[in-house]
């Protein structure tokens, strides 16, 4: 099993820029993902807001890399984009993606 998660960034108070949302891809437990160390030296909170199961991690590394080419124009910087993350959520179940429920949002 293998996972593709969107981990959402909760901007600052008054902040214009914001629905910051990360699309990566794991072997582990989308929650081991984020505590290992995504947290740290990040001063927002952070969460996953989704994540979806794949059988093979092949199948989920190449649902990462479409889901990257598809919003390349809201990309930031690496794994990063400004879009809503409802949006991009919407699209991997539109290609057929099966939805995980996230423990922690």
């Amino acid at each position: 099993m293998a996972y593709v998660y969107l981990i959402i960034e909760e901007p600052y108070k008054g902040e214009i820029l914001q629905d910051w949302v990360k699309i990566g891809y794991t072997q582990n437990p989308p929650e081991w993902r984020m505590d290992a160390n995504l947290k740290r030296g990040n001063p927002r909170p952070i969460k996953i807001a989704a994540a979806f199961e794949y059988e093979t991690n092949e199948d989920a590394r190449n649902a990462e890399k479409a889901a990257h080419t598809e919003f390349k124009a809201h990309l930031h910087e690496k794994e990063w984009f400004q879009i809503q993350w409802q949006k991009v959520e919407q699209w991997f179940i539109r290609q057929g993606a099966k939805h995980r429920i996230a423990t922690n949002v």
